[in-house]
């Protein structure tokens, strides 16, 4: 065991919905995190006892702005390398 949650504590907790149909059937709990569990199957997300992903959905990120930047940086790189 590497530590605890109870109240107080600061803790980092990723949940994985290890019911998804990528990793059916369940058979082993920790083969099925190592080897067959992907981003998509985290929901929720707890850094330091704060909720940064919930329910699937990203919390407190404007995913319209990221987007805009993500394809600005995106379009400066192949500008710089001429394609």
């Amino acid at each position: 065991m590497t530590g605890s949650l109870t109240p107080g504590k600061q803790a980092d907790l990723l949940v994985v919905e290890a019911d998804a149909i990528n990793n059916m059937p369940l058979n082993d709990p920790v083969g099925t995190l190592v080897l067959g569990a992907d981003p998509r199957n985290i929901s929720t997300v707890m850094v330091a006892g704060r909720t940064l992903k919930s329910d699937g959905h990203l919390l407190g990120v404007d995913l319209d702005e990221l987007r805009r930047q993500v394809t600005a940086s995106r379009d400066a790189i192949l500008k710089t390398v001429g394609s």
